[in-house]
């Protein structure tokens, strides 16, 4: 991980340099990660600043190392799981699982991004009453509805064809051979079938585009690579219809981000995906499956939601009401810790 800093109007974000093995002695990252962040911690206390609470995203080992930090201060910790760190674990060994499950334990509260990642977490034995849900939002200020056409036109996109479109990184749990499967079913139905574009990349990008080419979609899908966070309202704005068939998620940025300008999705019953889609303007399909995947990506495109289904907020909700909700959180946390709770198990 890269070192840096940078300085807003609401303080200064530091990056020190987390120095590791890399798939070896995993037991010893959370205390290599305290250690690589320990001098960019000291500066930041010797300018006098004290902290009333840590707070850290990933529980291991970016959890361990803050839950240590917030011991030695005297602080209290909350830890805000996202997905993947707990959604995996059943395939870790034993020995590894139980770093995670340590950290999930010991804080002071855990924050999840979903109700299934809330029900996945007390399952591992965490506290039901330390464990709260927090939606997070998106920037409302750039993710909002806006022209198809204009947005396609700045985009080099041609007009009058139906758009899917698909952003993430290409990596196996995208299951995105199961999207391109689907789109050579559409293709074989005949006229009418979609464009499908790809923002993104990652280490399955040859093998999708040979993948494409092997079912004759070369001229139907566009790998657009990966594109700045202020470009990607835009590729939203110019699709009909997002498209997500993964084989397992948390809860997708994409999807609120989609919503937001106005998109429907066609996406799979997984994580906390369900806690996002509304029969008004989504539709679910059981994961692995091109066929499924395919009628609902026709269905939709054939009968498109109106547009004033896509009520601003009631799906995503805003970066601000994030942030005021996890501010509460923390001065909850900071009143249990004075008042000497029993935060930890």
């Amino acid at each position: 991980m890269g070192g840096g800093s940078a300085r807003s109007s609401g303080g200064e974000a530091l990056w020190p340099t987390f120095f590791y093995p890399p798939g070896l002695l995993k037991g010893t990252h959370g205390r290599l990660m305290r250690a690589s962040a320990g001098g960019a911690l000291r500066r930041v206390l010797a300018s006098g600043f004290r902290p009333d609470c840590v707070l850290t995203y990933w529980t291991y080992p970016d959890g361990d190392a803050a839950l240590r930090t917030a011991r030695r201060l005297g602080v209290p910790v909350a830890l805000i799981v996202g997905g993947s760190d707990v959604l995996l674990l059943a395939g870790q060994s034993p020995r590894v699982r139980r770093l995670y499950v340590d950290v999930l334990r010991s804080v002071d509260e855990v924050q999840t991004v979903s109700e299934d990642l809330r029900a996945r977490v007390i399952a591992l034995g965490v506290d039901p009453g330390r464990v709260h849900l927090a939606h997070q939002g998106v920037d409302s200020s750039l993710f909002c509805p806006g022209d198809a056409g204009e947005a396609r036109a700045r985009l080099g996109l041609p007009a009058g064809r139906a758009t899917l479109l698909w952003v993430g990184r290409m990596v196996p749990v995208k299951a995105l051979d199961v999207l391109l499967a689907s789109m050579a079913r559409l293709d074989r139905a005949g006229a009418g079938a979609p464009h499908l574009v790809l923002v993104g990349d990652g280490p399955l990008r040859r093998s999708l585009e040979a993948q494409a080419a092997g079912l004759g979609l070369a001229d139907r899908v566009t790998f657009a690579g990966s594109r700045p966070q202020p470009e990607l309202p835009d590729w939203y704005r110019a699709c009909d219809l997002v498209v997500l068939p993964s084989h397992s998620e948390g809860i997708p940025n994409v999807l609120r981000e989609a919503h937001a300008c106005g998109r429907p999705f066609v996406a799979t019953r997984v994580g906390g995906v369900a806690e996002l889609a509304d029969p008004a303007t989504s539709r679910l399909v059981e994961p692995g499956d091109p066929g499924a995947l395919a009628e609902a990506i026709r269905a939709t495109l054939d009968d498109p939601p109106d547009p004033s289904a896509f009520a601003p907020g009631s799906r995503s909700g805003s970066w601000e009401s994030s942030a005021r909700r996890l501010v509460e959180r923390l001065e909850a946390v900071v009143e249990v810790h004075r008042l000497g709770g029993p935060n930890r198990a």
